[in-house]
């Protein structure tokens, strides 16, 4: 009986195949990559090998010499071990390894002439503060095969934590690009560049390949507010003729300015007036973002209305100030002559029941402040001349007088006099006397004078009426008495009569 053997001489064999001098190959991430192999011996081939940054022991079974290997990660890959159908084989050591690379994507940096500083606590680079709504930018460094396609988030600060407020996408063909930065908002502005893309990567391939957020680049800038001015309200304002520019109700709010930026500020106002067209300018320090107008060194001079316009501002950040709003940085200014009072007549003696007239200048309706024995009272008239009828004996003294609706009060100081009460005259001290008399004796009748002397009186005697008690009949003798300086005269009398 025979027996065949098969004895192989040649021992089997795999290597990668060197390519170009290098064994080695660049893909894209995450692409496969074929490892051309060189194998000898009979088919099939059974190939072990490892990724050399993992233990994990690969097999692969090939039918064909020069197959490949394709594999899915970069990095280093080497052959292990090699067997064709019949016998073990060996492995060419020298050409036992092949090198995987991916092509890198895409990056963004800022240039090294763009000035920043990095804060390591959020990774980001914060740029040099600028005022609201001027131009700026940032040079970017890009690599990477153009062209490029960069999406970034902007962010604003909002109730304390930070809100996306938009997600644009530039285009550049050039490796550094100008990066137009948001200025037209005032306030912390972020920007995060979340995607790249280039002529490897183009983003609409790859949509989902966000930058790790570790990773992205992040720069931030502080936007200055420009300083703004207005009037709270537009209320017209009364002064009077004369009066300083100071706040005249500390509990209203005309004429108050509100300010918006970085305190200290420097107000320019100007005050027009119309009827003569001169301008007078203020410029004040506010301290704090609002401020009732107080400008004691300007006095209204002249009636009529006045313009008071808010011409510029600026603030501790010398940002050039925002476009005043014409219908909010303007208020006027009525100025009303000041009130006066002035008598009819100069008189310093009135009486009870005399009516007292006064010449009132100014706008109606004025209040007139008078004092009676003392007390204060007030009156308001609508029209002049203003009649007072005086009421009650004592001194009368004109205080004050206010127009515009009580305002452009005046103090007065020379307008009293003194009210005096009407005479009177009793007989007898006001009793009703029958006195009778004997033949050539004579009656003394006593006139009780109230008033002021000198006293002038008239008395009349009259017949007796025939019933006692009754009207005094005919008159019989009217005398008038004059220059009476004391306030009893006596008459003496032998005369019958009443």
């Amino acid at each position: 009986m025979w027996t065949t053997v098969d004895l192989h001489v040649w021992q089997a064999t795999a290597r990668f195949y060197n390519s170009g001098g290098k064994r080695s190959t660049t893909v894209l991430e995450n692409e496969p990559a074929s490892l051309p192999l060189r194998l000898t011996g009979d088919a099939p081939w059974r190939l072990k090998y490892r990724h050399v940054d993992d233990s994990k022991v690969l097999t692969r079974t090939l039918n064909n010499p020069n197959d490949d290997l394709v594999v899915t990660q970069k990095g280093t890959y080497e052959i292990l071990d090699v067997a064709d159908s019949h016998c073990p084989g060996k492995v060419l050591t020298e050409a036992s390894t092949f090198e995987v690379n991916w092509v890198p994507r895409p990056s963004a940096k800022l240039s090294p002439e763009t000035k920043s500083r990095y804060e390591p606590y959020n990774s980001s680079h914060i740029l040099p503060p600028v005022c609201e709504g001027t131009a700026d930018h940032v040079d970017l460094d890009l690599t990477g095969r153009p062209p490029f396609e960069i999406m970034y988030n902007i962010g604003q600060n909002d109730n304390g934590g930070t809100k996306v407020i938009d997600q644009p996408t530039f285009n550049s063909i050039q490796a550094r690009t100008r990066f137009q930065l948001q200025t037209s908002h005032h306030g912390r502005m972020y920007y995060e560049v979340k995607q790249i893309g280039d002529a490897d990567y183009p983003l609409v391939k790859h949509r989902n390949a966000v930058i790790p957020r570790g990773d992205r680049l992040l720069f931030e800038q502080e936007i200055l507010m420009r300083p703004f001015a207005r009037f709270k309200n537009r209320n017209r304002m009364s002064y009077c003729l004369n009066d300083q520019f100071t706040p005249l109700d500390a509990l209203s709010t005309d004429g108050t300015v509100l300010l918006e930026g970085t305190p200290p500020f420097s107000l320019h106002l100007s005050i027009r007036n119309v009827g003569t067209s001169q301008a007078d300018r203020s410029a004040v320090q506010v301290f704090d973002y609002s401020w009732k107008v107080d400008l004691p060194s300007y006095v209204f001079r002249s009636v009529g209305p006045h313009l008071v316009t808010i011409e510029s501002i600026q603030d501790a950040l010398n940002c050039a100030p925002s476009t005043l709003d014409p219908l909010s940085n303007t208020i006027w200014i009525d100025v009303a002559e000041t009130a006066a009072i002035v008598p009819f007549d100069r008189r310093i003696d009135y009486c009870v029941g005399e009516t007292t007239q006064f010449q009132l200048e100014g706008t109606p309706p004025w209040n007139i402040g008078y004092r009676m024995n003392g007390k204060s009272y007030s009156h308001e008239a609508k029209v002049s001349p203003f009649s007072l009828v005086q009421q009650q004996p004592g001194e009368f003294t004109i205080t004050s007088i206010a127009h515009q609706q009580k305002l452009c009060k005046t103090a007065v100081a020379d307008i009293h006099f003194t009210v005096h009460p009407l005479p009177s005259a009793q007989v007898g001290h006001g009793k009703r006397i029958y006195q009778n008399i004997h033949e050539g004796d004579q009656a003394e009748i006593v006139f009780t004078l109230i008033g002021e002397p000198p006293f002038t009186f008239t008395y009349q005697r009259s017949e007796l009426s025939s019933k006692k008690g009754g009207k005094p009949g005919k008159v019989l003798e009217t005398h008038t008495v004059s220059r009476v300086m004391t306030n009893e005269y006596s008459v003496f009398s032998a005369l019958e009569g009443a």
